[in-house]
This record gives C-alpha cells, structure tokens and sequence, in this order.
C-alpha cells in the first residue's frame, strides 16, 4: 500500500493546526509545507505537530524565481529555514521561461549549482519540478538542468500532469528521468480549464503512470495537491486530498 504526502499550498488562508490533524487521519502520513506555513513557523510547533499527529514532516515548497533580482539569497534563506525545522527537502522551480535565451539558461544553472552546493552543505536535497512557463517545462529542458547538474543533492520531483502540458508523454519522461527521482506529486482539485476533478487532464493514463512509478522503485510517499477550492474552512480540501488518495490507490492497485 503506498503512503501519501499532501501539500499545505490550498490550506494557505488556514494555520497548520487547523487541519493537519485530520489529514493524518485521512490516510496521509507526510506534509509539504508551503511558504504561509514555513516562512514563520516556530521549529518548537512543528515538533508538537510531529509528535501529536506522527506525521512526517518531508519538504518545503517554493516557489521563488531563482533568477529574480534577489531569488537565489531568497532560495538560500529558505534552505535555511528547512534546516531549522529539520526538514530535509526543498521542491523548487527553474524560474526562467520557455523561450529563455541560451545565455539566460546559463545564468539559471548556475544559480541552481549554487543553490545544491547550498543544500549539500546543509545536508539537504533539493527537488526540481518541472513547470509551464518555466525554464524546465518539458522534458528536454528539464534532461538539459539535470545534466549539467549531477549531484545527488540534485533531485527530481515528479509530476505527469506538466509534461503532459507540454506535450511530453508522462510515463517516458519518467524514465528518462528516474535516475534522478526523489519525489512524486499529482495535481488535483477543480481543473479550471476544464472543471474536472479529482485529477488534472484526465485524459492520461494514470495506471500506465502508477505503473511506471512502481516499475522504477519509487516507494516513498506520493504527494497530492489539492487545488481549485474557494472553502471557509479546511473541511472540503481535506475531503479532496482523501478522495483523490482513494482514487489513486485504485490505480496502484
């Protein structure tokens, strides 16, 4: 049976108590902390949290550019904050775009060999997702970051949905890319361009990618993002993360 990981991004307007809890009695068993709920957060709370709920408490999600102005001391401050929290993943993005020029392809991957030095020196990893409108949006791009990169502080994180996006076959990327694979997430929720749910473009095919994920021996926790609620409370995003959980057991199975 696989474990399941959920992101705290869609519980942004909600503090952590306010729902943890029952996540970890829906079926998830790690968290991924989003910026609203790590750029604060005291390390005293989250072992509270540790300990009341047995949650592992697995990586840290940002977001930032790592090629704005200030983004690559923002990443650093962030590895800084995983450390303190003794959280040992940080899911990042390429920044950039998809047309980036040559020149600005290597301003990013130096900046992104900076950042894994960072982790490397703090005992950390770094995840990379692959993203639309990024740099690392398909899988070329995303085969280039990694090659000139290669360090096992320099990981991959998995998502079938955005290659799907740009037009990649899911399950090939994966292979292509296993070697470096160190997390997994699916996007779930309200599709806005299509209003289907529990899972983004539904049209592929998830028991070829559940498969796939199995095949290459990826046995840690399989990370949901719930996204596309407009709720009050944190009740309905729970049921999401415990629905969508339910469905990919189906295709695990």
């Amino acid at each position: 049976m696989k474990t399941y990981c959920a992101s705290t991004l869609p519980f942004s307007a909600f503090s952590l108590t306010e729902f943890v809890g029952e996540l970890s009695k829906r079926g998830v068993s790690a968290i991924e902390l989003a910026q609203p709920h790590f750029s604060d957060v005291d390390p005293k709370l989250i072992a509270v949290l540790r300990e009341e709920t047995g949650l592992h408490f697995k990586s840290l999600l940002s977001t930032v550019r790592i090629d704005a102005p200030d983004g690559l001391e923002t990443q650093i401050s962030i590895l800084n904050t995983a450390q303190r929290l003794s959280i040992p993943i940080v899911s990042i993005a390429s920044g950039g775009n998809e047309n980036a020029t040559a020149r600005e392809i290597d301003t990013i991957i130096a900046h992104l060999k900076t950042a894994t030095a960072e982790a490397q020196a703090r005992n950390l990893a770094l995840a990379l997702y692959a993203h639309e409108g990024s740099l690392a949006y398909n899988l070329e791009r995303t085969q280039q970051i990694f090659n000139a990169i290669p360090s096992d502080n320099f990981g991959f994180y998995y998502s079938p949905y955005h290659f799907h996006r740009a037009g990649d076959n899911p399950v090939v990327a994966l292979q292509a890319l296993s070697e470096r694979l160190n997390s997994v997430y699916f996007n779930c929720g309200v599709d806005s361009r299509t209003g289907s749910k529990p899972f983004w473009a539904p049209e592929m095919d998830f028991p070829a990618i559940c498969k796939e994920i199995e095949r290459v021996g990826y046995d840690e926790e399989i990370m949901i993002i719930y996204l596309g609620l407009k709720a009050d409370t944190p009740q309905p995003i729970i049921r999401g993360v415990s629905n969508a959980r339910a469905k990919l057991e189906t295709y695990f199975s």
